[in-house]
């Protein structure tokens, strides 16, 4: 903030000295890459960085019950904007970009994200009560809807929804997709198989097999050795700029909707919603920049 003339010389007077003039401070934590298409570090490019994601009071409240034919469950649906407001656009910028200028998408794997971005491509993100062999309680989607890129949660409101919730998500896998994940390889996808046959859903037939992109692989190649880890929080913060607001650690989320499901307490899953939808919008710019 800039002192008026008459107080700064009375202060100067105090002080013995000059004042030095106030200068506008630089946001905290590193900087991010520079989007494509945008040239230095410029304003321009400052403006891109995606900053501080804030909570999202009443998340939970802004479903509605969706129901199908192995029963109800819950279902979220939120813009890409508002959790990254301009990601939408800036994505559709670089897969322009991608498509026209680079083929280093080929190179590195990645180059089936590319062809199916925006409407064959699915980004899939679990939360569940535990390691291999426990329930999952919400599948978090980022993928065209009506037009537009948006987060979708399908969420098991208590232990009984979970087949509805894994039934709707094979109602989206049509088999063309391409289904990205972190760390979905090793993780996610044998769970919802497992789970899904633990269900009956699959009913002795084998799941449909889309071709999976596990993004995990790709940063480790990319950036091990040049950041402390390959997290997903850890990129987030240094190569997307990204940071998150009373985020719920990971560890705490089973214990959280155990306490939602015996409670019906809504702060908790409204921070497991939102950690889950930030999840999804750091995988498709990671996808977006490691294809690049």
């Amino acid at each position: 903030m800039t002192l008026n003339e008459g107080l700064r010389r009375r202060l100067e007077a105090l002080n013995r000295g000059p004042l030095p003039v106030a200068v506008a401070e630089a946001p905290s934590g590193p900087p991010g890459p520079a989007a494509p298409g945008v040239a230095g570090a410029g304003p321009a490019a400052r403006a891109l960085r995606p900053g501080v994601v804030r909570p999202i009071p009443g998340l939970l409240r802004r479903g509605g019950a969706t129901t199908n034919e192995w029963g109800e469950h819950w279902r979220i649906c939120l813009p890409l904007d508002e959790i990254w407001p301009g990601g939408e656009a800036l994505s559709r910028k670089r897969h322009e970009h991608l498509t026209t200028a680079c083929t280093g998408g080929e190179a590195r794997g990645l180059g089936p994200v590319v062809e199916a971005f925006p409407g064959r491509l699915l980004l899939l993100d679990l939360e569940t009560c535990g390691l291999a062999g426990s329930a999952l309680f919400l599948v978090g989607l980022l993928r065209r809807i009506d037009g537009c890129l948006a987060v979708e949660l399908l969420l098991a409101r208590d232990y009984s929804e979970e087949r509805a919730v894994l039934a709707s998500l094979w109602q989206r896998l049509k088999g063309d997709e391409v289904v990205v994940t972190f760390n979905g390889k090793s993780f996610d996808w044998p769970m919802v198989v497992d789970r899904s046959r633990r269900h009956l859903l699959l009913r002795g037939a084998g799941p449909p097999a889309p071709l999976h992109i596990d993004l995990l692989h790709a940063t480790r190649r990319r950036w091990r050795g040049t950041l402390p880890d390959c997290r997903l929080k850890t990129l987030e913060r240094h190569i997307c700029g990204r940071m998150r607001s009373e985020d719920i650690a990971s560890h705490l989320i089973p214990a959280a909707y155990q306490q939602y499901v015996r409670t019906g307490f809504e702060r908790e899953m409204d921070a497991i919603l939102l950690h889950n939808a930030i999840d999804l919008t750091t995988m498709l710019d990671l996808a977006m920049r490691l294809a690049g």
